[in-house]
């Protein structure tokens, strides 16, 4: 009697478990294309060591250990008796597809302000922080799973991701509220002090922050740090820009107004640093740039530069602010440190 020969799978792995494996790969290209075309960067300014893409790359680690451990474990049938990592998987890549296309074809969102955040910025946040969640939720979902923790799943693998997102932005927090060097007497001159812009009151009168970093910028230029001071900010209630009403407070003092430029378009610190590098560094060719900001915002604005590839001395200003108002500021940098570490946004 002739024996049966049984067909022999072609490959050890099902198309399923090859799409597990690769969907989060895919996702990662897909969030790293949408956070430097966001900034108008080329790919060719990535950079591994960065610590915003080593986060990405992490947790993407995680995911595809969590895969291995549970395919081994259930002896390569992990994808087959649980599909719900993939279709999680799935709805990112649509996430991330949908920002990645209002970045890249510059789709026009509302305008406007809410919490003091551009609306159209929210938005794109949005979109990023959803797909982010969702790698956070089938972290925690395999997190359980190789546990075998089965009570309460859903409900755990929720708490889980929301914890993971909430240490996180705690622990950036708690970054934020450090100090970081300034500028220090013995350390070279720049050849421009790039005051970034900060708020105008009414009547096109500096805030107290502005005016303490022009007060930092004005002290460096009399010190002969620096040879030009470069104003930016072109976002003001009034009818004058940040950079136009900063230049009235200067010429009060012995500055030569030659010596002092105007930028007016900027509106954010991601697009004040690529001023710096598109147009001080790429088109004047200045390689000595001191960054005037207030304390607190030092440490966002190192990272920022270093995701754009620059280098560039940072300054404190000496304002001064209540406890109330320190926290406030602090809490708020933290916030922003963190997504554009995940988001570039």
């Amino acid at each position: 009697m002739p024996t049966i020969r049984r067909k022999k799978r072609s490959s050890p792995f099902s198309v399923k478990e090859i799409a597990l494996f690769l969907f989060p790969i895919i996702n990662l290209l897909l969030l790293f294309g949408a956070k430097y075309r966001n900034q108008n960067l080329p790919l060719s300014d990535f950079q591994i060591a960065y610590i915003g893409n080593i986060i990405n790359l992490f947790f993407v680690a995680v995911l595809l250990i969590e895969f291995i451990l549970l395919t081994l474990r259930n002896k390569g049938k992990f994808s087959a008796t649980d599909s719900l990592p993939l279709k999680f998987l799935v709805v990112q890549s649509i996430v991330l597809i949908a920002a990645l296309t209002v970045v890249v074809l510059e789709i026009h969102l509302p305008g406007g302000y809410l919490f003091g955040f551009p609306v159209a910025k929210i938005f794109l946040w949005l979109l990023f922080f959803s797909a982010q969640l969702i790698q956070f939720i089938v972290i925690s979902y395999c997190w359980l799973l190789l546990f075998r923790t089965e009570s309460l799943l859903y409900l755990r693998t929720i708490l889980n991701s929301i914890f993971i997102a909430v240490f996180l932005y705690g622990f950036v927090f708690l970054y934020a509220f450090g100090t970081f060097p300034v500028m220090e007497k013995n350390e070279p001159a720049g050849e421009v002090g790039v005051v970034l812009g900060a708020a105008v009151w009414s009547k096109n009168v500096p805030s107290t922050i502005l005016i303490e970093r022009l007060n930092k910028a004005r002290e460096l230029y009399q010190k002969k740090k620096i040879s030009k001071i470069q104003l930016t900010g072109g976002n003001a209630p009034g009818e004058l820009s940040e950079a136009e009403a900063a230049f009235n407070y200067l010429i009060k003092f012995p500055i030569d107004p030659k010596d002092i430029w105007m930028e007016k378009n900027t509106t954010s610190t991601t697009e004040q640093i690529r001023f710096i590098k598109n147009d001080l560094i790429g088109k004047k060719k200045i390689m000595r740039i001191v960054i005037i900001s207030d304390r607190f915002h030092l440490k966002r604005i190192n990272e920022i530069s270093k995701f754009y590839t620059i280098k560039v001395k940072l300054c404190g200003s000496n304002v001064t602010l209540n406890s109330k108002s320190l926290v406030y500021y602090k809490l708020r940098e933290g916030m922003a440190l963190i997504n554009f570490w995940f988001f570039a946004i």
